[in-house]
């Protein structure tokens, strides 16, 4: 069985003081890990099904399919929309003007909270 000690070995993570958040406050933030995770699943499998269901509007040569008469207690419409737009390409821009790049980066601080969990006696989730 892994346990803290092994997570944070294994990581090399610094020892960090677990004693000050409660037993309800460690669960919140199990559950907000998990919830993350759940979120990256479903974006990776909804990257996947998506061209399946534009390969359907576009078969069906329209862009609205009204969502009735599925026995499910559910109705609505689904739309196709395409849209053109323009980005700025960053990286272009930056190899070729690294100076007048540079002159417009301002300091920024970002937060992240990670969560690495495991089932005890499983291997951990990463």
């Amino acid at each position: 069985m892994k346990g803290i000690n092994d997570m944070t070995k294994d990581n090399k993570v610094a020892k960090l003081n677990f004693k000050r958040a409660t037993k309800d406050e460690k669960k919140a933030l199990l559950n907000y890990g998990i919830f993350n995770e759940t979120i990256k699943e479903y974006d990776k499998q909804n990257k996947l099904i998506k061209p399946t269901h534009i390969e359907l509007f576009k078969r069906l040569k329209t862009n609205l399919i009204i969502l009735n008469n599925m026995d499910n207690g559910y109705e609505g419409f689904a739309q196709y929309i395409r849209r053109n737009l323009q980005r700025f390409d960053v990286s272009k821009f930056k190899e070729e003007n690294p100076k007048l790049y540079t002159q417009y980066l301002v300091p920024m601080e970002t937060n992240e909270i990670k969560v690495k969990y495991n089932l005890i006696g499983s291997t951990i989730n990463e």
